[in-house]
């Protein structure tokens, strides 16, 4: 597994300004870091035996994120390697931040759930006529029909996700905001990485094809593969793109633009910027709108609950009162 956003970005930053400062990267990778120590210091053995970037890129562990690699590399090669990681140290944090910000929305509706799950089948354990008739497994019954659902739900969505199974991607796609997001998010992943990967000085066909891979999105990855035969045929991407019916066209204006003007990994990172922006909007619409339909429903059970206990309550006093 990976090293979380915000230790990447530490890493990353760390070694750039190490570099920068004229650390060779062996030195670089001993000194202490957010990454597994162990595994730099076995990277840095490498180095020094006179392996290539590419080599010891390869064979660093799974903390290491894949799509990384490709930027690493082809930066490594043409000596840019500080600029690289401080993009990918920068594009770490917003990560972070991002997701400190959707886990704080998501928290308060969660607990309310949660402890409403813990209060609700107690209070259906009370009989106004006899008091509370308190059974254990009654108990545990009504708190698993209410968690296991949710929990099973989830655990289950998690995976789906996690295979990229098409149907968990399409639910995905079609929710409000989180669709939007996920777009946005995919092409501003395809615009940095390509952005990325030319600046580095990448052959622009390997770029596209490594761009297309690290969006993880078929339907670019698919437009990618075609782009590249149009350049593997001695074509410039550009007036292609249209015809993939995958771009917007911002995302090809601004293309044309860079690639008549020699500026194209420039306005690729500009628009991996922009998209980023708006993908990060979307976000934000969609940590607000599912805790709020999530704290909707738990409020909704609130008062089921609550009226059915004072109807409970009213139905024995009225009882009561025609008995005397």
């Amino acid at each position: 597994m990976s090293l979380a956003p915000q230790k990447l970005s530490l890493f990353y930053r760390q070694l750039a300004q190490q570099l920068t400062a004229g650390l060779t990267l062996a030195q670089a990778l001993r000194a202490p870091s957010a990454a597994p120590t162990g595994d730099c210091h076995r990277l840095a053995n490498l180095a020094e035996a006179g392996q290539s970037v590419r080599t010891l890129i390869a064979a660093a562990g799974p903390w290491l994120p894949e799509h990384d690699r490709p930027f690493l590399t082809a930066a490594a090669e043409a000596g840019r390697l500080p600029l690289v990681l401080n993009n990918l140290a920068e594009r770490y944090a917003q990560i972070h931040t991002t997701r400190i910000r959707v886990a704080l929305a998501c928290a308060y509706p969660l607990l309310v759930f949660h402890f409403g799950a813990l209060i609700f089948p107690f209070l259906r354990l009370i009989d106004f006529e006899h008091g509370l008739n308190w059974s254990l497994s009654a108990y545990l019954g009504g708190l698993l029909a209410l968690l296991l659902p949710v929990w099973g739900g989830g655990a289950v969505f998690y995976l789906l996700l996690r295979k990229r199974h098409p149907l968990a991607l399409g639910l995905l796609d079609r929710l409000p905001a989180i669709g939007g997001y996920r777009e946005n998010q995919a092409l501003a992943d395809f615009a940095f990485a390509l952005g990325n990967l030319l600046e580095a000085g990448a052959p622009i066909g390997s770029a596209w094809l490594d761009s297309g891979r690290i969006a993880r999105r078929p339907s670019l990855e698919t437009a990618s593969a075609r782009i590249h035969a149009v350049i593997e045929n001695g074509q410039a991407p550009g007036p292609h793109l249209t015809a993939t019916g995958v771009f917007p066209a911002e995302f090809v204006a601004r293309y044309l633009t860079g690639e008549r003007t020699g500026s194209l990994d420039a306005s690729l990172l500009a628009l991996a910027a922009d998209y980023q922006s708006r993908a990060n909007q979307r976000l934000v619409v969609a940590s607000m709108l599912y805790p709020g339909i999530l704290f909707g429903v738990v409020v909704l059970l609130v008062g089921y609950f609550v009226i059915s206990f004072y109807a409970g309550y009213f139905g024995t006093l009225n009882r009561l009162a025609d008995g005397m």
